[in-house]
């Protein structure tokens, strides 16, 4: 190979100011002898390796099999963990048995207290339906006459009010008595309609924080969920509660022995195997912005391009819904040796990886699934406003009887009044006009270092500032610290899931999330606008 200088043109021109390249110029045209990267020197070639100590090494072998064995203790149970004096609830144990379906059902889910009419509208079409599967429908119109809804519900028009005269009511299905000649097609609706319900179950969430709280039994452990948000369980939403009482039913713990192939670890950014394999050009770690003080991110990417091929991998199939322990891990080697391998960790107690607060090892994996979920039925922003010195609870959007979502400041601007008329030095005020969904969040001092805020109707003539959704309630409190600086926004979804044996599950969410910061009313008292704009 030969090396000429040559400006970027290719001229053999030599000047100060120009900018020179080394080019490599292959002496034939073939390719062949540089892919094959010979080494004409061998042993100055050995020699830098010695001194760089790449010849030291242990004689390791490499992982030809796994032998593992530990237990899965099956969560057994669950209870509400409502705070004494706040919430009165039934600290009982219920059963749980993951093949029921996720949990975050009956933790998450609200329970319908009677439903709406969009929902009897359903029930009604679906009464139709086997009613002409049954071969029934040339009796619609006694169906009709006997389950009819009495008062068709009326107003703008949507699915309820153009279908209410041509469809019966569930509700009166339920309740009346059957007709005769039907007693089948009834009996198939009843199983259907009761199915739409879940069971009744305690309520775990906390209207005086918009948080849920539960507890959950684990064999001889009881793990708390002080503050969770709704937005899906998992291992990190727990903590170990060393004080609590585990359920008195016997823990149901599985011991297993399985016996696996490892196979290496890949990421991205690994380093290549071969050595003319071209690596991910996604990934450069060479291009990461650390700073002086990036110590750990710059130990990351030493540690995943020099260590990189050291890591291996093995599946193991766990139950859902179980705290995994494993008991002894024993590798064997190319050699034939076999090493036992003790958890990371063992000798400092500090350092633990993806294992619940207050235990010492094990993996939890929650009988969860968060499913699709859908647009949010209801939305209420808890915000503070400084200029009027109160906080509010404003109700952004709820869901009618109708179901259908109603958005509070479209409906507040239909029906806004004017502002006071005008007089020669302008217009007075002794209060202004704050839309009837932003509900005032009175303070009020408990103790000498708890106030709590309650909600209070805001007095306007000719307006209802009650809430009309299901989160909020006329005289109801929140903590303080629950309304911070950038606000909170709680909300409910409809979440639709499908379980591991392919049943289908469906329930209302609540889950409380990061708001947008503070906001402003324009609530002010003794007010005058003048009349022309100031100069």
């Amino acid at each position: 190979m030969a090396r000429r200088m040559t400006d970027i043109l290719g001229n053999p021109r030599f000047r100060l100011d120009d900018r020179f390249r080394l080019e490599p110029i292959s002496r034939s045209r073939e390719v062949a002898t540089g892919l094959s990267a010979r080494v004409h020197d061998p042993a100055w070639a050995l020699t830098r390796q010695w001194q760089f100590g790449e010849f030291t090494g242990q004689d390791a072998g490499s992982p030809v099999l796994v032998e593992l064995s530990g237990r899965s203790t099956v969560v057994s149970a669950w209870r509400p963990a409502g705070r004494q004096g706040e919430l009165e609830v039934d600290h009982t144990w219920l059963p749980y048995d993951p093949r029921s379906g996720p949990l975050d059902e009956m933790v998450e889910s609200e329970n319908v207290a009677e439903p709406d009419e969009l929902m009897r509208l359903e029930g009604g079409a679906h009464f139709l339906r086997l009613l002409d599967e049954h071969g029934f429908g040339s009796r619609t119109a006694e169906v009709l006459a006997a389950y009819g809804f009495r008062d068709p519900p009326t107003g703008a028009a949507d699915l309820v009010t153009l279908l209410a005269a041509k469809v019966p009511d569930a509700g009166r299905i339920v309740a009346e008595p059957r007709i005769a000649g039907l007693e089948a097609v009834t009996t198939d609706w009843l199983t259907w309609w009761k199915g739409l319900f879940p069971a009744k179950l305690p309520d775990t969430f906390d209207p005086h924080r918009f948080e849920h709280r539960v507890d959950l039994s684990v064999g001889d452990k009881v793990f708390h969920a002080e503050e969770y948000l709704g937005d899906g369980l998992d291992w990190f939403t727990v903590d170990a509660d060393p004080a609590a009482v585990p359920a008195p039913a016997a823990p149901a713990v599985r011991a297993f022995h399985r016996e696996a192939i490892p196979s290496t670890v890949r990421y991205g950014g690994v380093p290549a195997d071969r050595f003319w394999e071209m690596e991910d050009a996604q990934i450069d770690f060479g291009s990461t912005d650390v700073a002086t003080l990036d110590t750990g991110r710059l130990l990351l990417i030493a540690f995943a391009e020099v260590y990189g091929n050291d890591w291996f991998q093995l599946p193991l199939e766990v139950p859902a819904g179980s705290l995994t322990v494993l008991d002894r891990l024993v590798v064997s080697d190319s050699f034939g040796e076999k090493h036992e391998i003790h958890r990371a960790g063992t000798e400092d107690a500090g350092w633990n990886l993806f294992t619940v607060s207050g235990t010492e090892d094990g993996l939890l994996v929650m009988p969860s699934e968060r499913g699709a979920v859908g647009e949010p039925l209801e939305t209420v922003a808890l915000l503070r406003d400084e200029l009027a010195n109160l906080a509010w609870a404003v109700e952004r959007t709820y869901t009618g009887g109708h179901g259908v979502r109603v958005d509070r400041r479209e409906d507040w601007l239909r029906r806004a009044p004017a502002g006071p008329p005008p007089t020669e030095i302008g217009a007075y005020a002794v209060q202004t006009i704050v839309p009837d969904y932003w509900l005032p969040l009175v303070p009020h001092a408990i103790g000498p270092a708890e106030i709590r805020f309650a909600l209070v109707p805001l007095l306007q003539p000719g307006f209802d500032s009650a809430p009309r959704g299901r989160l909020l309630h006329t005289g109801g409190w929140v903590h303080e610290e629950e309304i911070p600086r950038d606000a909170a926004v709680v909300s409910r979804r409809n979440v639709l899931s499908r379980w591991f044996d392919g049943s289908w599950h469906s329930w209302v969410r609540r889950e409380k999330n990061p708001g947008g910061g503070e906001g402003s009313s324009g609530l002010a008292f003794d007010i005058v606008r003048p009349s022309e704009p100031w100069p």
